[in-house]
């Protein structure tokens, strides 16, 4: 089979989309090790309990979510949901299961957190598991093991893929470094629960709506480390979207990029973030956000194909 047939036929493919009216879009731009469209894909190796690496903020949540059960009478949450808070408040390690778990519960109980209303039951318990900060956590640690799967299955594939990820440092003295924060049209590997494995992509007019959104929110400053550690250690000096009829071209490097590809640049203002990124801890920028899955008739009837065929491959015997 050759690699565009394989690329297109071997998952199911999702446009997603924000909402201008609600909590969709960009929250943070990260710097990280490996970009969001490549990751570690070591980090579950020979491991069957993992260690306590969630994020502090989803302690905290957790810590919250317990006193403000206390203040209703404990009346929100099972057994699971309080036993799940004090694990993360001893910042216990977990075990693969209770993550697949603790991300299956979060994906489903968000629509039900209020931050406004402290009282409900849906908020509480949405706390007492984590809260936005676990959710985000675990989906990145199912979708690092999925990666590590597919990373065996598809090696041959993968050897002819070229990605573009990673920043260069355009001026040294001034401190500036420039990457490219989303791709137009680029497949990304993904993994959930409720879907197992798939690509996702972003057009380039949902990349316009996101990074003009981002804009208007006045979080071009909200920046933090491998997504967890916010810091105030960079400043936006630009972004902005490939359109080479307007003039506004990729940088070297990514000559090859869709229009519609958003590019950054920033001010390395604290010294420690700059000796980081000169030592190559820091290759690029990941963003992070809540998106929806944009669910199309035409993209529904795709993955339909996607599943018949799939299921006619499982049962084909190899003979006729």
């Amino acid at each position: 089979m050759e690699n565009d047939n394989y690329n297109k036929m071997d998952l199911p493919v999702y446009k997603l989309i924000i909402n201008e009216e609600d909590e969709t879009g960009v929250n943070f731009v990260s710097l990280v090790t490996s970009p969001a469209i490549e990751r570690d894909f070591q980090y579950f190796n020979k491991q069957e309990e993992f260690e306590n690496d969630y994020p502090k903020a989803a302690s905290q949540n957790a810590e919250r979510g317990i006193k403000l059960n206390e203040k209703v009478g404990n009346d929100c949450a099972t057994l699971v949901g309080k036993n799940r808070a004090r694990q993360l408040v001893a910042r216990e390690n977990l075990s693969w299961e209770t993550i697949k778990r603790t991300y299956s519960y979060l994906s489903r109980a968000r629509e039900y957190y209020d931050s406004k209303d402290t009282e409900a039951c849906g908020t509480i318990s949405y706390l007492l598991w984590g809260g936005d900060e676990m959710l985000r956590w675990t989906e990145r640690k199912l979708e690092q093991q999925e990666l590590n799967k597919a990373k065996r299955k598809r090696k041959k594939y993968e050897s002819h893929e070229k990605y573009h990820i990673g920043f260069a440092i355009q001026d040294e003295e001034k401190r500036i470094i420039t990457g490219m924060a989303m791709e137009a049209e680029k497949r990304i590997y993904r993994y959930d629960a409720t879907r197992g494995e798939y690509y996702v992509y972003f057009d380039a007019e949902t990349i316009f709506q996101i990074a003009k959104k981002w804009a208007k929110s006045d979080l071009y400053d909200s920046v933090n480390i491998h997504h967890e550690d916010a810091t105030n250690g960079l400043s936006l000096l630009e972004s902005y979207i490939v359109d080479r009829e307007r003039g506004k071209n990729p940088p070297q490097g990514y000559e090859d990029v869709a229009d519609g590809s958003w590019f950054l640049s920033y001010i390395v203002n604290d010294d420690d973030i700059w000796k980081r990124v000169k030592e190559g801890e820091f290759k690029g920028f990941s963003v992070e956000g809540f998106f929806d899955f944009d669910n199309t008739e035409e993209e529904r009837q795709l993955n339909a194909i996607y599943n018949a065929v799939k299921q006619a491959v499982s049962k084909w015997d190899g003979k006729n």
